[in-house]
């Protein structure tokens, strides 16, 4: 039986991702299972996720997914290759998956497997391009990417170099080719399936979009909405939301304004740079230099630039915090990262420790998942975890009990800037999708 595996933050699940739930059984069959390995309450950018991983789960199985696992905050946050290491591995290792399904902006396999194959790091030329770049002021994401095209010339047949390069320049197709490198590092024999994605990820507006970016979406999500206290205003907001239910599915929909009716925060980078203002102030340099993602350059950076923020009342937080940290030297996706890491304690050092994973964590499943649980739990070399409890019989090991605390770390953050608790996790039950209905711990 073919399963396929696909990896995702879904922050929020929209139409773009339903396509591709509706792609993956169009072409392996109607009742293939699907597989879902999505980051928990952090993404890839650093930013804490707008809505947790319960809610996300929810809609997801409602959506048709079969298995949701999700992915831990050392790989959820982290660059494209540590991420789909992370995730890939996962999926290797639930013996179960045979197929990874993802979306790019190329749909060529043999084209993205054939730049997979380039180790562009490990290329001189590449580095010294690359520091030109972004001494130029270009970004680190463009000036990478115009590195890399710049020494495709020999490494590839020239009449390649053009098609390579046009592919070099689109952001998702950098992370599936993240994806096919991790595959073959792991030796995998899961076979690999590009869709072409039809939104622009960039893109940050609604108009003219059959399926709009989760950035787009989650502008027109928080807007200037994440501070509202005024009950009025706050109602207001909740009901014109109902605009977006051409692009965003009726469960994911409905589980985000069933949760922020009920007083939960939507949450973005503001409300992580308005709790790592003070950690930064407080850390000295040499400290702050150990964190993860961080180093000792970016750490005097942005202790001498936060000391020279003030607070003012008419501009927003992030948008005043940006303007002062951002430079060429320092993307702010790497901030983003560095932060996420101060809040929850993340080191440096456990960035080269915690090189897999070390468990599966279910969020829930179908009745078809249910099956294949039963065969993961006779086959799968990783622990399934079910609740977080079951981590007390592994805390033997420090990589698995160092994994799982920066879990309950970031959940804790998450729910405590969100809606003012912590400790949910202990009391999270694994979600299960039946006869048609969501059931959380054991209730419909």
């Amino acid at each position: 039986m073919r399963v396929a595996g696909i990896i995702a933050e879904y922050n929020p699940f929209h139409e773009g991702h339903l396509h591709l739930f509706h792609k993956v059984r169009e072409e392996l069959g109607s009742d293939t299972p699907i597989v879902v390995v999505m980051s928990g309450d952090f993404v890839q950018r650093g930013e804490p996720a707008i809505l947790d991983y319960a809610p996300r789960t929810c809609a997801v199985l409602s959506c048709g997914a079969d298995l949701v696992f999700e992915l831990p905050f050392t790989f959820a946050t982290g660059s494209a290759d540590r991420f789909a290491e992370g995730a890939v591995a996962m999926l290797c290792r639930s013996s179960i998956v045979t197929d990874l399904y993802f979306g790019a902006e190329c749909a060529s396999i043999s084209a993205l497997s054939a730049l997979s194959d380039i180790d562009f790091e490990s290329i001189p030329e590449f580095s010294e391009k690359l520091d030109s770049y972004l001494k130029d002021g270009q970004s680190y994401a463009a000036a990478w990417e115009q590195a890399a095209s710049s020494v495709l010339n020999g490494r590839v047949a020239p009449e390649l170099e053009e098609q390579f390069s046009s592919i070099l320049r689109k952001p998702n197709n950098l992370l599936a080719i993240a994806y096919l490198r991790a595959l073959k590092k792991l030796g995998s024999k899961i076979t690999p399936h590009a869709v072409l994605r039809e939104e622009n990820y960039h893109e940050e507006t609604l108009e003219a979009e059959r399926f709009p970016s989760a950035t787009a979406l989650r502008k027109a999500l928080l807007g200037e909405n994440t501070g509202i206290s005024d009950p009025v205003s706050r109602v207001q907001w909740i009901s014109s939301l109902g605009s977006l239910s051409s692009y965003i599915p009726a469960p994911m929909l409905s589980e985000m304004l069933s949760s922020w009716n009920k007083n939960t925060k939507p949450m973005g980078a503001q409300a992580l740079i308005s709790s790592a203002l003070p950690l930064l102030r407080a850390t000295d340099a040499e400290d702050l230099g150990k964190v993860a993602h961080m180093g000792q350059n970016l750490a005097f950076h942005l202790k001498r630039r936060v000391s020279d923020m003030h607070y003012q009342a008419d501009i927003p937080l992030e948008k005043q915090f940006y303007e002062q940290v951002h430079t060429r030297c320092f993307s702010y996706v790497r901030i983003l990262r560095a932060l996420s890491s101060l809040v929850t304690g993340q080191k440096e050092s456990d960035l080269t420790s915690l090189s897999e994973p070390k468990y599966l964590r279910l969020l829930g499943f179908s009745e078809h998942g249910r099956s294949l649980l039963k065969r993961m739990r006779e086959n799968c070399d990783l622990p399934i975890l079910s609740r977080t409890s079951d981590a007390r019989h592994y805390t033997k090991d420090p990589l698995f009990a160092r994994m799982n605390e920066l879990d309950i770390l970031s959940h804790d953050w998450w729910t405590q800037e969100a809606r003012n608790t912590w400790e949910e996790d202990y009391h999270f039950e694994v979600i299960q999708y039946k006869r048609n209905r969501i059931y959380r711990s054991g209730k419909a």
